[in-house]
């Protein structure tokens, strides 16, 4: 069982969002705890789940990733074995770097990412438009980045 997060926690929670390679002596000038005191709770929230994975953020424009957009799918049925397709088929596909269920109108959003418009409309019509499971999807290409983050508002962190 995990214990409640203290107010240490979540500032070693918050600044580990925004920057995921530090380490224990660099985190104690943030937080304002020794450095084996940081070490001990990175390691126990990392044991306890509040970690799902380490990654790094790639610029997408420094390896050629020039459009992203967000589509939304309608799926012809809600089958079983046609939504296990469907979420095999996404699991493959490098270009959807995310993918939800929705509520309303659409079934699925795609967050996609490929090289250009040619490699977009490629994946579009090979690998999602011509798929028996869909029965529409509607494109909306990103034209400018206002914000994007990974970081999760720890003011909503449950703690002691």
């Amino acid at each position: 069982m995990n214990r409640p997060l203290d107010s240490y926690d979540i500032r070693i929670l918050d600044h580990w969002q925004k920057e995921g390679d530090i380490g224990p002596v660099a985190m104690s000038e943030h937080v304002h705890l020794s450095p084996s005191q940081c070490s001990r709770r990175m390691h126990y929230l990392r044991q306890a789940g509040y970690i799902d994975r380490m990654a790094a953020i790639l610029n997408s424009e420094q390896i050629g990733i020039g459009v992203h957009a967000y589509v939304l799918v309608s799926l012809r049925t809600h089958e079983a074995k046609w939504l296990d397709a469907f979420h095999a088929r996404i699991q493959e596909l490098d270009e959807v770097q995310e993918c939800q269920s929705l509520t309303g109108e659409a079934d699925i959003i795609l967050k996609v990412a490929t090289r250009d418009l040619a490699s977009f409309n490629d994946f579009l019509m090979r690998e999602l438009l011509t798929k028996p499971e869909v029965a529409k999807a509607r494109s909306s290409i990103i034209l400018e980045n206002l914000k994007s983050t990974t970081t999760l508002p720890m003011r909503f962190a449950e703690r002691t």
